[in-house]
Formats: C-alpha cells, sequence, structure tokens
C-alpha cells in the first residue's frame, strides 16, 4: 500500500549551521537560480559571519553542490523504502514517480538554467548518480512485476536501459527549460507511455486504479 511515511526521508547529521545554510541554498537556489546569489549576501541574510560560512563552503559552487546531494540523499531514502514496502511492482513504481516528481518541481526554470550554463559538472555527476540509483532499483521492481505477471516478459535489462534512459532525457536542464509542458507533467507522461508498454492486462488495471 502506498503511505506518506514511505517518503520520510533519512539524513545523516549535519553541524546546525552548515544544516541551516545547506536548507537556505535548497530553498533560495532552486527557486531563484544560484549565479547571481553571492556569498556576501547569503552571510547577511542567514547573519552568519562570512568565516562561519567559508569553513564549511569555500566556494558558492561547493554550496551548491553539498546541497543538490544533500536532496538526493533525500531521494535514494523514499525510493529505497518504496523499493522495500510490501505493495505489489505497479505500486512501486507509482510511488518512484511520486518521488521523482516531487524532487523536479522543486527546480525552477532559472535553477535548471543556471546548472546548466555555469555547473554543468555537478549536474553530470547527478546524472550519474541518479543513473546508477535508478538501474539498481528500478530493476528490482522488474523482477518482482515479472513474477507477479504484472510485467511483460521482455528481457529485464532492455526495460531497464529504456527506463533509466527515458527518464534521463527528460529529466535534464536542456530538455526541461525548452519544452512545453510542466515539470510534473513531463515525468507524468514518461512514465505513461513507459509503463503502457510493458505492463500486462494485469498491470494495466491495477495501474488504471492509481491516482499519480
Amino acid at each position: 500500500m502506498i503511505t506518506e511515511e514511505l517518503i520520510k526521508p533519512k539524513l545523516n547529521p549535519v553541524p546546525e549551521d552548515k544544516l541551516k545554510v545547506l536548507n537556505y541554498a535548497q530553498d533560495r537556489f532552486f527557486k531563484e537560480g544560484f549565479y547571481k546569489i553571492t556569498m556576501d549576501e547569503i552571510s547577511k541574510e542567514l547573519g552568519m559571519s562570512k568565516s562561519t560560512l567559508y569553513k564549511y563552503f569555500p566556494s558558492k559552487l561547493e554550496m551548491l553542490d553539498e546541497a543538490i546531494f544533500m536532496l538526493i540523499s533525500t531521494v535514494k531514502s523514499r525510493v529505497k523504502s518504496s523499493i522495500a514496502s510490501d505493495g505489489n511492482a505497479v505500486e512501486k513504481f507509482v510511488m518512484v514517480i511520486r518521488v521523482l516528481t516531487a524532487t523536479i518541481t522543486k527546480f525552477s526554470d532559472k535553477f535548471m538554467s543556471d546548472l546548466q550554463h555555469h555547473a554543468p559538472h555537478i549536474w553530470v555527476r547527478v546524472d550519474e548518480t541518479r543513473k546508477k540509483l535508478l538501474y539498481e532499483n528500478i530493476s528490482k521492481i522488474i523482477i518482482q512485476g515479472q513474477k507477479e505477471e504484472l510485467i511483460k516478459k521482455y528481457p529485464p535489462e532492455l526495460i531497464i536501459t529504456l527506463i533509466t534512459g527515458a527518464i534521463r532525457g527528460v529529466v535534464n536542464p536542456q530538455f526541461l527549460i525548452s519544452t512545453k509542458f510542466s515539470y510534473n507533467d513531463a515525468v507524468h507522461f514518461a512514465f505513461k507511455i513507459l509503463l503502457n508498454g510493458i505492463l500486462t492486462e494485469k498491470g494495466q488495471v491495477i495501474f488504471n486504479k492509481i491516482k499519480l
């Protein structure tokens, strides 16, 4: 069964001052972009000395990197909780879709544009981490779904490669900035197209009863 409990994050302890900065960075960078925001501005807004700020983050890009990967840590926890749940494969797919949608909708066009133009190396790391996370976890859903006769008996490796490739193609700065779809719709449409191609009739019945 899909429950809110399955999307609660579990993060490693972070020093209070550092966590304060990371929360600020996630909130402001993701909404407004990061390129034009200065370290002086961050220091003043947080009421934190520059020496304390630079102790944790020697540069704004390092702050950005940690803010993004703190979010990814949350995503990993939520995805793994979804996979470990008692639900069937279709329900688990939907839980993963919800996690990805909740994550991508945090990002504004400005943030994605800044990431593409001013920190592409960070996006490369994000993409590689995401690829590994998806491959490891989607494979478990595919295998379970085929045992439950909810997913067609196509080669699992091919299904996994197609799904991870589609997600990487849709959820990336260049596509999301240029598309007319909302981030939420882009993820939903991509998954619906993919699932309609791999689900059995039994799987389709379950999927059609679940609201994304």
